[in-house]
């Protein structure tokens, strides 16, 4: 079957990269998508495995439409029976980059009216809208005037892992956090460090790579499940050799903050996990202590109260700190604040641009050698 995989804007090779290794054929990235064949087994596991995946489709219609009255004319006359029943509940969620189709919403209720009216038609009865736990969902692509429709298979978006009970402000997203760890080239054998961890996302996605946890390891549902065709005993057996796989021999993975209430909250984040134990949760303020020959991943803080030369000092001191304290480590940043970010002072050996929801972000990375060694590296932006 085609499959198509939804992900963040920039993790495009990350996911097309997780597909191989799950034995995925003919890979194609997209623009936050990556598009493949395989068969049932590949669904389950890309859904239970794949750490940078938003949600798992299997398009099912493809058509043209250039105006609200074709699009509805074409979903009206199509057979929906093989998904929904006049008796279920269904969602809808669209996608839209078109001149024809400007608005979601009004796309969303002209779906629904074909779908709905179709149903009554013919049975005389109508499938119900259910936002929290449908029966089908129906995701809708729209690019110009190329519409795809597409069972999802995910249900909730996979960055819901179902380990995170407790947050702080402004929680990463944890596909969010699992790119940004594959993306520094972590070896897995060194230590880890987030030192300004709030809930401890950077680090448990960490610890899951590490340990080969499978992504969705918490997670108890998924709307595959839901199918007419859901094979319980290949999806029993998915499960039972993926779990297999995990391997609790850790580096020290290490996640801090100042803040008491943030060690809290990762320390009840990490219950259910199966290295619970290996993760070391301690407050302490970054500034205070030396990290070095360790990979360093952070998000700084940023208070909309602080003046912005509060600001401007407070990621120059994370510079100087790394600069000074944390020898022989990658650090890399994530931030929004791209004025803040040139006062880090440092070389940066790897530049990406990233999003955290519309927000514009960079992720720089940083070698941090002895002496004259921190000039060899010149800016390679990607």
């Amino acid at each position: 079957m085609d499959i198509t995989v939804t992900t963040l804007k920039g993790f495009e090779s990350i996911l097309a990269h997780e597909l191989d290794a799950l034995g995925a054929e003919d890979i194609q990235m997209g623009a936050r998508a990556v598009t493949c064949f395989g068969d049932k087994e590949l669904l389950y596991r890309a859904n239970y495995e794949l750490r940078t995946a938003l949600r798992v489709l299997v398009p099912f219609y493809n058509f043209r439409a250039s105006s609200t009255d074709a699009l509805y004319k074409k979903i009206r006359d199509y057979n929906f029976l093989p998904f929904l029943k006049p008796d279920q509940s269904f969602s809808i969620d669209v996608a839209c980059s078109s001149e024809y189709f400007t608005h979601s919403q009004f796309v969303t209720h002209k779906v629904k009216d074909g779908i709905v009216d179709r149903m009554r038609s013919k049975f005389d009865q109508r499938p119900s809208i259910s936002i929290e736990n449908p029966d089908f969902k129906l995701h809708v692509r729209i690019v110009g005037d190329e519409v795809t429709l597409s069972t999802d298979s995910s249900g909730d978006s996979l960055h819901k892992r179902g380990y995170r009970v407790q947050t702080v402000s402004a929680p990463m997203s944890e596909v969010l956090a699992a790119g940004l760890v594959i993306m520094s080239g972590w070896d897995k054998e060194t230590m880890f460090v987030d030192p300004m961890a709030g809930s401890g996302t950077i680090a448990i996605e960490a610890a899951m790579i590490a340990s080969n946890t499978p992504a969705q390891y918490c997670r108890e549902k998924f709307l595959f499940q839901k199918w007419s065709n859901f094979d319980r005993r290949l999806w029993e057996k998915v499960v039972d050799d993926a779990n297999e796989r995990i391997d609790l021999n850790l580096p020290i993975i290490f996640a801090s903050d100042k803040d008491r209430s943030a060690i809290d909250a990762i320390k009840a984040n990490l219950v259910r996990l199966p290295f619970r134990d290996k993760v070391i949760a301690s407050q302490f303020d970054f500034f205070s202590v030396k990290q070095e020959n360790a990979t360093i991943i952070f998000n700084p803080p940023y208070d909309e109260r602080m003046k912005v030369s509060d600001v401007l000092k407070f990621y120059e001191d994370i510079g100087t700190h790394l600069k000074h304290k944390c020898s022989g480590s990658n650090a890399w940043i994530f931030s929004s604040n791209f004025e803040a970010m040139k006062n880090i002072g440092l070389k940066t050996s790897r530049r990406h641009t990233l999003y955290n929801g519309p927000l514009e972000c960079k992720y720089f990375g940083y070698e941090l050698f002895q002496g004259k060694r921190a000039h060899r590296h010149s800016d390679e932006e990607e």
